[in-house]
């Protein structure tokens, strides 16, 4: 998938409202009746919701994760797992993966959020690519007018289980600009990955540490490994009663996947 260069950020609303509003052959991308944007791929319809992610102790959104919606023909609704698992083709799914993640960058821009994006990458696209990762989306990035320090990308939980290539394939991303995140089952399975992989987010899984009264010991080892890395609690469903200064938490506690990051207008809060 192509996109065209834009010679500033600022034309990104231009490139936006060019988009054909109807399906056309040879063009992966259209707007939706909403001003989103929608990515066609062989009769599926990707498009994006986001999820905040918040700093609890001073009150402040600093991003939101992009998770994937698809209706298949018929409108039938279908999981990611289903449609990465129908192209087994490693060009094919690079190409997929692409795809998805231009379409959340789009839908994020037209939102006009200024914060963070976090961008999932499909665990099997690790291996897929054999040389630069991240460089084929860097250029998208740039044709947007997105800052790439401004796109957090985010590895599965199974890419653990191979730091080495955990570790090439983040560096290879930091070296193109973005930030990286790494999921994490227990603060244990970081202490092993630490010394050689070079994240700028740790996100676990709140099922997997104590959040309630006094359960910060369960949190607190995690911290002492992760240098300039921060954490982000993630699926914290309630909100607990507190979390230490400076990590970051996301679930329905402060926000469910909503259509498009909306600012509100007249102020500098997302909603």
């Amino acid at each position: 998938m192509t996109l065209p260069t834009l010679s500033a950020p600022v034309r990104t609303r231009d490139f936006l409202d060019r988009l054909p509003l109807q399906r056309q052959a040879g063009k992966p991308l259209r707007r939706s009746p909403d001003g989103g944007v929608i990515g066609d791929w062989f009769g599926c319809e990707l498009s994006s919701v986001f999820q905040p992610i918040v700093d609890p102790a001073r009150g402040e959104t600093v991003g939101h994760e992009a998770f994937l919606r698809i209706a298949g023909r018929g409108r039938l609704e279908l999981s990611p797992w289903q449609l990465f698992s129908a192209n087994a083709d490693d060009d094919r799914l690079v190409a997929l993966d692409r795809l998805a993640r231009s379409v959340h960058a789009l839908n994020f821009l037209a939102g006009g959020d200024d914060g963070l994006l976090f961008l999932n990458v499909h665990g099997r696209l690790l291996a897929a690519i054999a040389e630069d990762h991240g460089a084929a989306f860097r250029r998208v990035v740039d044709a947007l007018g997105l800052p790439p320090d401004r796109v957090v990308i985010e590895t599965p939980l199974a890419a653990g289980s191979q730091p080495d290539l955990l570790s090439f394939v983040l560096r290879n991303y930091r070296h193109n600009g973005f930030r990286v995140a790494v999921n994490v089952a227990a603060p244990g399975c970081w202490r092993r990955l630490a010394p050689g992989v070079p994240a700028h987010f740790i996100k676990i899984d709140a099922a997997n540490i104590d959040l309630g009264s006094g359960g910060m010991a369960s949190i607190e080892p995690l911290l002492d490994t992760t240098g300039a890395a921060q954490v982000v609690v993630t699926r914290v469903e309630a909100a607990p009663e507190r979390l230490p200064d400076g990590v970051l938490a996301q679930g329905f506690a402060f926000g469910i996947p909503a259509r498009r990051a909306r600012r509100v207008p007249g102020s500098n809060t997302v909603e």
